[in-house]
């Protein structure tokens, strides 16, 4: 792309060179500092070249260490700007370390970031900055010390040779691991169709549990799968409580291995669930 715009400008008079120096300032300004697009619902595009190192920071600051959780469009931001940057770097400059949770883009800005494009003051009243959630209703639907993070939500991945986007969070942990309600909430179904921890490719997501938790009359309905054979503690309509276990980790159905499959939905839409993840709960 870079090559096409010189071969332009070097066979162009001077009042072309002066229009198309300023499309491609444009044009370069979005190449160099997001690379792919950043959605409001925080997928970054074109995230496999950072999976790998994401996943790694990720069970630094959140399994390990119980940090507080940033998303990857967050880092992006910053890191796209300059790459010199590691994403373990900015992942700690953006977290409040008292409260566990993330800083306002603002103020990472003024501490870290003040001479960023990204952080001037237009960017930042023009740009949405959606991943910042004050509102953190939910505890944890597994205690993060036991588990290991293998996907985060919206990561570009293949499984078993096929490419998708994975808008939920996998937590790997030995079978039998328990599987926490993460509020008060009813459940709306219990589905255990398989009589032995095993992968069934065909099974979508083995057994699981689905709960319903109304919060300032906004209905979140969270998915716990591939769980454990006849591990479910809990039965249709009934009310369960924050930190209730409700199952165990095992890997039926679509799976890859033992883990829980854990699935926010709001009004339809898949969301990022570890937004709403109280840290201190």
């Amino acid at each position: 792309m870079k090559k096409k715009i010189i071969k332009i400008i070097l066979g162009s008079s001077t009042g072309l060179i002066i229009v198309s120096l300023i499309i491609i300032v444009s044009i370069l300004m979005v190449y160099s500092f997001f690379g792919g697009e950043i959605f409001d619902s925080g997928y970054v595009e074109g995230n496999m070249e950072y999976a790998e190192v994401y996943r790694s920071v990720l069970n630094n600051n959140i399994t390990r260490n119980i940090n507080g959780y940033i998303p990857l469009s967050r880092l992006m931001y910053f890191y796209l700007e300059d790459d010199n940057l590691s994403l373990n770097e900015i992942y700690e400059n953006n977290i409040d370390y008292e409260l566990k949770t993330i800083k306002p883009f603002k103020e990472v800005c003024l501490e870290h970031y003040n001479s960023f494009y990204t952080c001037q003051e237009t960017e930042i009243l023009k740009n949405n900055h959606s991943d910042e959630y004050p509102f953190k209703p939910f505890n944890a639907p597994v205690k993060f010390e036991d588990t290991i993070i293998t996907s985060y939500y919206g990561e570009e991945r293949i499984v078993y040779d096929r490419f998708n986007i994975h808008y939920a969070w996998d937590f790997a942990a030995p079978a039998e691991t328990p599987v926490y309600s993460i509020g008060d909430g009813i459940v709306k179904k219990v589905m255990f169709s398989q009589s032995t921890n095993k992968i069934d490719i065909n099974n979508g997501f083995g057994n699981y549990i689905r709960i319903e938790y109304n919060v300032d009359d906004r209905i979140y309905e969270v998915i716990y799968a591939h769980l454990y054979p006849y591990s479910s503690k809990v039965q249709v309509g009934e009310i369960v409580k924050s930190w209730q276990e409700i199952a165990t980790i095992g890997t039926t159905g679509y799976s890859t291995g033992n883990h829980l499959h854990w699935e926010v939905i709001l009004e339809n839409i898949k969301i990022d669930g570890l937004n709403l993840v109280d840290f201190n709960l």
